[in-house]
């Protein structure tokens, strides 16, 4: 069993613990030693000091010593150790509260459990209230007597005060909804901080801007709120401990105040606080300067803390700080902080609050201000209306009265006069409608008998409801038994009755096209109270429910599909709304959609609702009521009445709104052109009849069609046999303007008539969207009759110019399609007579002709040319001379036509075009118009393409145009033909040629097969010979054949490589190689012939640049590096040869489909080889042929190695003078492999750790030998490369001086035969510069050659020492083991 290390911990601190309270000096206390105290109190000892709960045990009365356990500490926080001590010593500022409690316990000898008990105790520099749940316990001695006591005890301090915190902050939530404004919000912040314990006080100050005269703003503290408030009292007394605290703080005063000398700190038990000392005036600059809160200490040493509280309402910020008091006996702790941050959050959403009630009160103030302003002005503008009305009409009556009916301006007097009338009933209802918001209607409530009034009412509209026909239904009991079963009389306002009753009934008529209206009167009950009710329910189209509760709104108006005008304010059922609540009753609504809807008007009985000044006897204002009754009705009346013109034969329940049917309308573009004598025609859809009439006689110029909404103009249009050129749209029921745009424009045969707009509606947006949805144009009502002509002509006149252009576009497509159709036929290698069979087919659908041939210039045996293609088509021709489909030629054409002018312009600057408009053709035997055009080939006259049409038949530029572009595709036609052959005939002779080449290469494959034999046995005798004792001159002549051999072998693998080469079979093989490692081993292939040839070989590279694994093909890549180095070594007789290998990043795109990346950028890197060779160079003649298989210096080894990497996907260049060397350079692409070795990986850390400690010296007079070094090094601590001995031996001493010890640990030295004195001189030198036997190692680099190495060998003898030999070329793994040896 374990036990974790938190709790080995704690047990070790209490056996220490333990161990202070076995150990201290109780004999100083009157206890005596511990050895003496009875057993009980021992046993007690021990289980208070094992405790892990906090224990403390009181000794010995009356002076009860303390005795507790480790758990107990942080009870006494900073109290000093008590352990010893008494009651009374230990606790003295609760000794009086504690002891009684002893006391009782020793007298009762039991125990008892205290819960959350409050105490002030002195337990960190000053008096905190502090909260226990305890228990005492007696322990009794062997005697039976109390001696001890066993005190259990937690602390609930932060339990006590959390809990008595969220009772403050709950309290918020609870004030919230009283809060109406910012400064209620304050007030009540301070009202719920009153009288708690944690906060003795808060104080609000508000942050305001204060506009000065300048204009500019300072920002002032007001006091807004304070805890401090009395009901009733301005006068605010606050303590004299706080600082000055007016209402009004001007902050820009105090704006540049330091208070950094201030802050003093207060240490308590588990931390030390920072406040600032306050004793003049609060800080409040400070908070808004930092943002932070800030705790002060005030003159009598309390303390206070300021909050600052900022919160955005909409575009405004509002701040405000509160300072809260701090309960003098707690810590102000982060606890304290956090609860105090808490209750500013609080206030924060009571400002909210506030703000958002202000400003709901403010906007409901304005709009309050604004609905009275606008029922006013209703008011206002209805009488300034009224008087010019009344001029209007009584002249207007007069005029018609004197003017015959069959007059034709009566007409438009009569239009006048409804227009007027309508005008006045609209005034009339705003006069009425702002009366009643204003409370200026005076009602008249009379005894009515409500029975005959209703009959009389609803009477009028019984011949409109036929007429549309509708059935009207009026179901009205008899006046003697409705009144008898009312038991009551029944007081109505006539004029509001009047308007109820015309309201309803209008409403019916309007939004109803088949089936009835019915107008009941009963007697029915609501909340147990008997009323009349007024039912008017139809058939008609119906209100969606989810509009029902807002249609008794002001100015909301149904976006009805199936009315029979669109005309209405959106007043008319808000009014009756009105007028039944003026009558004590009310109107409820039932609708559902296409099956009808149903008011009902709930007139209460009795008088005892109504106001008793406006009851009225029945003979008071009867005449005025007999007169207004009159105007009012004629006025619903003479509305009602247009719908009849709008009422159509065709049933309203399945309206057509389907799109205009493509196949039924047939609109030719071509014709769309009117003669002069012909009329445009146009769609007039307006849902006003007057309107309609007046459009429709204004624009008499024109063909009108009339439809009343936009369902009739989709049926209208498809009864006519041509479109319209133009559709003026109206604002109308059922289908607006809009939705009919959106029909017609979607259908492809009405896309393109263009549409006008007419609107009253004059607000940008409209016109925006008017436009947006595809109208030409848009006008706002009231007009100009000549604008509207004028705007009418014009876009008639740029839609012919549209449907021309698109006539052409058409003409012009299918001509391409015909020509890209010929191409087609030109390169699917199909027959030429078949191709022009299908040229003249082709082109005698499209052009009107009655004949087209193709004939060749070539003659046949009669005589006359070769006709290759004919094409007619008899029925087509006879078609078209019965619908006159050409254009005859006559005088008069001559003269006017304007085509033929062209016509005759265009032939003048066309020579291969022949016209004859009246000639005889002996093939069909008659006279034609014939047009010609020729063919030619390489400028070459091959033929012609004819055309026949009637005599004296025109003929247009465009159709010659055809003609000239289809005798182009014939030329391609004859020129792919001729192609086509001599293809075949090239094909014949590369099938013989690459029958020849394979039989060269067999040959050379056989030829150098045969040649490898003999050489392989020349090889190997000669490399028998290696270890054999020859003489200088044998050993030259062995070397000389070696070489020679070597040679003749590597020409011969180069052919046998060029024919594989051509081979389609061969592939690059990929395989994971390490890549350095391929390079040090060419390289080191040509390292003896090198050293023979006094040559200096250098690979330079960047160890850590290049991957060390690589997937690619190591052979081929090998193959064009050995390759190169030969040629290299073939024109460099001494100097050097360096490859410098580096790696390139390259951007490609993925290409592969099933990748998730493909067709992305990618990034990867490939090498890059460069070669440089101080050789003698190649003259710029040579290079042109360098790439050349068996050119003249390069026996196809370079020829290989361009096809290699071409293969590779790579690229090679050379770069070559004369005298001045060359460089070859070339790419190959690898893929990076992340795999590692890691024995390699060891090797190569133990050699970094070697190098990294070392100190190393390179001479050598080659500078790229001593730069390829310095990068293999590059790691060393210290490498210094000079070009002399000398340098280096005064780099070696100075460094001696310096430093007091030896400058290298290893010298590499380039051996040569001219330097050996001054190899051997520097040698000694640096040997003699060692300190302390340093143990210099020497490494001589030398040719691999036999001579270099035994003037290597004979040097190590000599020096003695560490030393050893490098050989050329140098590479990085050769100096790998050359450290690992050392």
């Amino acid at each position: 069993m374990s036990f974790s290390s938190n709790y080995s911990n704690e047990y070790i601190e209490n056996e220490k613990f333990a161990n202070i309270v076995y150990n201290y000096n109780w004999s100083s206390t009157p206890l005596g030693p511990i050895e003496t105290w009875d057993p009980a109190i021992k046993t007690a000892t021990s289980l208070c000091l094992k405790s892990i709960f906090p224990m403390c045990l009181s000794i010995g009365p009356p002076h009860w010593i303390q005795l507790y356990n480790k758990a107990w500490e942080p009870i006494l926080k900073s109290k000093p150790c008590v352990i010893g001590m008494t009651l009374k010593e230990a606790w003295p500022e609760a000794y009086d509260i504690i002891m009684p409690l002893y006391d009782g316990v020793c007298t009762t000898k039991k125990g008892f459990f205290r819960n959350d008990d409050y105490y002030e105790l002195q337990r960190d520099g000053y008096t905190e209230e502090a909260y226990f749940s305890y228990t005492y316990s007696p322990v009794f001695k062997s005697d039976g007597t109390v001696w001890a006591l066993i005190v259990i005890a937690q602390e609930t301090t932060q339990k006590v005060l959390n809990s008595r915190r969220l009772k403050i902050l709950g309290e918020f939530g609870n004030q919230m909804p009283e809060i109406v404004s910012l400064e209620s919000a304050c007030c009540i912040t301070t009202k719920v901080l009153s009288n708690n314990v944690d906060i003795p006080y808060a104080l609000i100050y508000f942050i305001e801007h204060n506009k000065l005269k300048a204009g500019s703003k300072s920002l002032i503290a007001r006091l807004t709120a304070t805890t401090f408030d009395e009901d009733g009292n301005k006068e605010r007394q606050f303590p004299d401990f706080l600082p000055d605290t007016p209402e009004i703080i001007y902050l820009s005063e105090d704006v540049n105040k330091n208070y950094d000398d201030k802050y003093v700190k207060l240490n308590r038990h588990t931390a030390s606080y920072s406040f600032l000392k306050c004793d003049e005036s609060w800080p409040i600059n400070l908070v808004l300067k930092d943002g932070k809160h800030v705790k002060v200490l005030l003159k009598d040493g309390s303390q206070a803390v300021l909050l600052l509280t900022s919160s955005f309402c909409g575009d405004q910020v509002i701040s405000a700080i509160l300072i809260c008091g701090v309960n003098r006996l707690c810590t102000l702790d982060d606890k304290y902080m956090e609860f105090l941050q808490l209750v500013t959050n609080q206030m924060s959403t009571c400002l909210l609050q506030g703000k958002t009630r202000e400003e709901e009160k403010q906007r409901s103030k304005i709009l309050a201000d604004l609905n009275y302003q606008k029922v006013m002005f209703f008011q206002g503008i209805s009488h300034e209306l009224k008087t010019p009305l009344t001029l209007m009409l009584s002249p207007l009556e007069d005029v018609i009265n004197i003017c015959p009916e069959d007059a034709p301006i009566t007409l438009y007097l009569q239009t006048i006069r409804r227009n007027v009338h309508r005008l006045l009933k609209l005034i009339n209802t705003l006069l009425q409608f702002s009366s009643i918001e204003t409370g200026q209607l005076k009602a008249h409530y009379r005894e009515t008998n409500i029975v005959e009034f209703t009959q009389e009412l609803v009477s009028d509209f019984k011949n409109m409801a036929k007429k549309l026909g509708l059935d009207y239904n009026v179901d009205v009991p008899s006046p003697d038994e409705f009144n008898q079963a009312m038991g009551d009389k029944i007081y109505l306002d006539h004029d509001m009755y009047e308007t109820i009753v015309f309201n309803l009934c209008s409403n019916a008529l309007k939004h109803t096209w088949k089936g009835y209206i019915n107008i009941l009167l009963y007697l029915d009950y609501k909340v147990n109270k008997k009323m009349v009710v007024l039912e008017v329910s139809d058939t008609g189209v119906g209100i969606p429910e989810i509009v029902l509760p807002n249609i008794f709104q002001r100015f909301y108006r149904v976006e009805s599909q199936g009315s029979r005008s669109h005309e209405g304010t959106g007043i008319g059922l808000a009014l009756v709304k009105e007028l039944m609540a003026r009558h004590g009753g009310d109107i409820t609504v039932t609708s559902a959609i296409n099956q009808g809807t149903t008011f009902k008007c709930w007139f209460p009985i009795g008088c005892e609702h109504l106001p008793a000044n406006q009851i009225h006897l029945n003979d008071e204002n009867q005449t005025n009521y007999d007169r207004e009754l009159y105007t009012n009705r004629q006025l619903y009346l003479e509305e009602s009445s247009q719908w009849i013109k709008n009422s159509v034969s065709e049933s309203h329940d399945i309206i057509d709104q389907m799109p205009i049917d493509n196949q039924n309308i047939n609109i030719d573009i071509t014709n769309s052109n009117n003669t002069d004598s012909e009329k445009h025609q146009i769609l007039l859809v307006e849902d006003n009849n007057d309107m309609r009439d007046y459009l429709a006689a204004l624009l008499k110029e024109f063909d009108i069609h009339r439809a009343c909404d936009g369902q009739d103009a989709l049926r209208v249009l498809k009864k006519l046999d041509k479109l319209p050129d133009l559709i003026l749209n109206i604002m109308m029921p059922n289908m607006n303007g809009y939705e009919l745009l959106d029909v017609l424009r979607s259908n492809e045969k009405t896309q393109t008539i263009p549409i006008i707009l007419l609107s009253a509606r004059a607000c940008e947006d409209s016109k925006v969207r008017g436009l947006g949805k595809g109208a030409d144009d848009y006008l706002i009502k009231p007009f100009s009759s000549q604008e509207l002509i004028t705007r009418i002509r014009s876009n008639i006149e740029l839609s012919i110019i549209r449907q021309k252009v698109i006539f052409q576009r058409c003409k012009q497509e299918e001509i391409k399609q015909l020509l890209l159709s010929i191409s087609d036929k030109v390169t699917s290698k199909l027959c030429r007579d078949e191709t022009f069979l299908y040229i003249a087919k082709e082109l005698h659908n499209i052009l009107p002709c009655e004949r087209i041939s193709i004939i060749s210039n070539k003659q046949i045996a009669s005589g006359s040319n070769k006709i290759v293609a004919l094409y007619e088509d008899l029925e087509k021709n006879k078609t078209a001379m019965n619908n006159n489909s050409f254009t005859i030629i006559n005088n008069n054409y001559k003269h006017k036509s304007e085509e033929f002018n062209n016509l005759q312009e265009f032939l003048k600057n066309n020579s291969e075009i022949d016209i004859f408009f009246d000639a005889y053709c002996d093939e069909i035997q008659k006279n034609v118009s014939m047009l010609s055009v020729e063919v030619r080939l390489n400028h070459d006259l091959w033929g012609w393409i004819k055309a026949y049409r009637p005599s004296n038949s025109i003929w247009f530029v465009s159709e010659i145009e055809l003609l000239q572009q289809i005798s182009n595709h014939i030329n391609l036609s004859i020129t792919y033909a001729n192609l086509l052959e001599e293809n075949s005939n090239k094909a014949i002779h590369m099938k013989a040629a690459k029958a020849a080449n394979n039989i060269k290469n067999q040959i050379l494959a056989n030829t150098s097969h045969e040649l490898r034999t003999p050489l392989g046995a020349i090889v190997g005798v000669l490399s028998s010979f290696e270890s054999a004792t020859f003489t200088s001159d044998q050993k030259d002549m062995v070397n000389i054949m070696s070489f020679t051999s070597d040679i003749v072998l590597l020409r011969i693998n180069e052919i046998l490589n060029a024919i594989k080469l051509e081979a389609p079979s061969i592939i690059l093989i990929n395989k994971t190689f390490n890549l350095l490692e391929l390079f040090e081993n060419t390289i080191e292939k040509f390292g003896k012939k090198a050293g023979d040839e006094n040559i200096e070989l250098i690979l330079n590279c960047d160890i850590d640049e290049l991957s060390r694994y690589v997937k690619s093909d190591p052979e081929r890549l090998d193959q064009v590096l050995s390759h190169l180095l030969s040629n290299s070594f073939s024109f460099t007789k001494r100097g050097e040869i360096m490859i410098t290998i580096s790696m390139q990043p390259q951007e490609f795109i993925n290409e592969s489909e099933e990748d998730p990346i493909y067709g992305q950028l990618l990034k990867k890197r490939n090498l890059l080889i460069e070669l440089h060779a101080t050789g003698v160079g190649m003259d710029s003649e040579y290079l042109q042929h360098i790439w050349e298989k068996f050119s003249q210096g390069n026996k196809s080894g370079l020829s290989i190695c361009k096809s290699i990497v071409e293969t590779n996907g790579g690229k090679i260049e050379v770069e070559s003078h004369l005298k001045k060397g060359s460089k070859f350079w070339f790419t190959w692409n690898v893929e990076l492999l992340s795999i590692t070795s890691p024995l390699l990986e060891s090797k190569f850390d133990n050699v970094n750790y070697i190098m990294e400690q070392k100190r190393i010296l390179i001479i050598h007079p080659i500078e790229n030998v001593r730069n390829t070094m310095l990068k293999y090094l590059k790691k060393v601590e210290k490498v210094d490369a000079f070009d002399t001995f000398d340098k280096s031996i005064s780099a070696a001493k100075n460094y001696k001086e310096l430093y007091g010890k030896s400058a290298y640990d290893i010298a590499f030295i380039g051996l040569y035969k001219n330097n050996e004195a001054e190899v051997m001189k520097a040698v000694l030198e640096l040997k003699r510069l060692e300190i302390n036997n340093n143990n210099l190692a020497i490494i001589f680099i030398t040719f691999q050659s036999s001579e270099g190495n035994q003037q290597a060998k004979k040097f190590i003898r000599k020096v003695g020492g560490m030393a050893s030999i490098i050989y050329t070329p140098i590479t990085w793994n050769k100096l790998i083991n050359q450290f690992l040896h050392i």
